[in-house]
């Protein structure tokens, strides 16, 4: 799942791409200790607690910058660029609802301890759910950079 993600190679795009894609990573590696069952539940909590932290600002980077970013470019070079990005957003849309939601439901742990093992079934869902969107993530910044880019 995660664990076999990698980090794009998209050198120089710009800044704020590679700076998300950077926070990919320790997304990954969060997700990574959250599968540990080594872990007890107090340090399982806190590791969660950093991980929604993470998944949250990626998302709105995603959102708010990144996707934005990308669109503009496809938008300014390449119509089929622009095809592309408004084929993939529905499902990076849906992949952020499976997030928030996973998000939610984390807050409402830390308030009743009751759901401890359903959130760690929830949490391979999510993994499922990210592996996807960050393959479609790679996609659509390498068809934009690769349109865009100086040959």
């Amino acid at each position: 799942m995660l664990e076999q993600v990698q980090l794009g190679s998209w050198g120089g795009v710009n800044n704020v791409i590679n700076k998300w894609l950077v926070e990919r990573q320790e997304l990954i590696r969060l997700y990574c200790s959250l599968t540990e069952d080594d872990a007890d539940r107090s340090i399982f909590l806190r590791r969660l607690e950093t991980f929604c932290e993470v998944l949250v600002d990626y998302l709105f980077a995603g959102h708010f910058e990144v996707f934005t970013e990308l669109e503009s470019e496809a938008r300014n070079f390449d119509e089929r660029g622009l095809q592309l990005v408004n084929a993939l957003y529905p499902y990076l849309e849906q992949s952020t609802e499976i997030a928030l939601c996973f998000n939610d439901r984390c807050e409402q742990l830390k308030q009743s301890h009751r759901d401890f093992e359903k959130i760690r079934e929830e949490l391979s869902y999510l993994g499922e759910s990210l592996t996807d969107r960050f393959q479609l993530e790679d996609q659509l910044i390498e068809y934009v950079h690769n349109t865009t880019a100086p040959h």
